[in-house]
């Protein structure tokens, strides 16, 4: 028997939000959160939502 608290997220991963970004690539939204400055006290998460063909 296991006991769980069901599928939510907890409280520290629903405070944060998003923010979204407009980069040329990859490395530069890197450098974009590296820059926030929630960035020092926990995790911030990159990754595309769409790649626009060229």
């Amino acid at each position: 028997m296991s006991v769980t608290d069901g599928p939510f997220a907890e409280a520290k991963e629903q405070m944060g939000g998003f923010i979204l970004v407009d980069a040329v690539d990859l490395t530069e939204a890197i450098q974009i959160a590296a820059g926030i400055p929630l960035a020092r006290h926990g995790t911030i998460e990159v990754r595309p939502i769409y790649q626009i063909p060229v």
